[in-house]
């Protein structure tokens, strides 16, 4: 009988254009997260963060999702920016796009490196993208407050600094002890490279690289060959205090990403942006 072989086809062709969807939709995930030590100035800073682009196009009904939901302060953007192979003129008109929400900022991560930097480099130099290579921006309130956001170099390739990223730029020292900190880091292993002095320092990461696994069979909770992307593979983590010292723990966030690498697909693991809208204060834990 052919009715078994048009059930298993059925199916098959059902599993594939939910993969498709899962990898090619424009979701926006909004949450307050609320940061303790963040100053009451900044209460309501409203960041868009995206990371993983990879091949893909930023659609103009992703800029509308946002905008519609409030808009943005800052957009930062968590790495692989691009892949090998990419024109860049897609990037250009990628970063055209996120820059209509506000100034961008940005990290490089594994897959930006396979190919010519420099090109890259120079691309994003013209769209006025601040890449954070290791280093911090700091940003002030007119009441005096202010706010690090550092970023991280590719650490995959051995390129990342976390001291440096974290150092006052003036005088190269730890002159913003106390300061709030946002860091923006491609890989979420970064977390188990932070020490007691570093990660006191830092009151919230958001990473990527992971795509949450990207194709997530049932059961396996998502594979990936590096342990730290396994461990954090998506979602918020509050990492431990450390041992020695009880010094202050930073929250982790780690997202699927907008794109995919390798075959345009996902499964359980959909592709994903965030507007997250940051608060002053302890409740509420997002």
């Amino acid at each position: 009988m052919l009715w078994p072989v048009a059930i298993a086809a059925g199916a098959a062709g059902g599993l594939a254009v939910r993969m498709a969807y899962e990898a090619f939709r424009t979701a926006v995930v909004k949450e307050d997260v609320f940061l303790p030590r963040l100053p009451a100035s900044f209460d309501g800073t409203r960041i868009f963060f995206i990371s993983d682009l990879h091949r893909r196009t930023v659609p103009p009904k992703l800029i509308r999702s946002v905008e519609e939901a409030g808009g943005a302060d800052l957009v930062l953007m968590g790495g692989d920016i691009r892949e090998k192979g990419v024109p860049l003129e897609r990037t250009r008109r990628n970063l055209r796009a996120l820059s209509e929400l506000g100034p961008v900022y940005a990290v490089y991560g594994n897959n930006d490196y396979d190919d010519r930097i420099r090109e890259l480099d120079v691309l994003l130099h013209e769209e006025r993208v601040k890449v954070l290579a290791n280093e911090p921006v700091l940003l002030e309130q007119a009441d005096g407050s202010r706010f690090r956001l550092a970023g991280i170099d590719d650490a995959k390739s051995r390129r990342d600094r976390v001291k440096a990223a974290l150092a006052d730029p003036v005088d190269g020292g730890g002159g913003f002890d106390g300061v709030f900190t946002l860091l923006l880091a491609h890989d979420p292993a970064i977390a188990d490279k932070l020490t007691a002095d570093t990660a006191g320092k830092i009151d919230l990461i958001l990473s990527g690289h992971t795509h949450g696994g990207q194709i997530v069979l049932p059961f396996t909770g998502g594979w990936h060959p590096v342990k730290a992307a396994r461990r954090y593979r998506s979602g918020w983590f509050a990492l431990a205090r450390h041992k020695q010292t009880g010094e202050h723990a930073p929250r982790l966030f780690v997202s699927c990403g907008f794109g995919t690498t390798g075959l345009p697909l996902r499964f359980m693991a959909p592709s994903e942006s965030h507007l997250f809208i940051l608060r002053s204060g302890a409740s509420g834990r997002r």
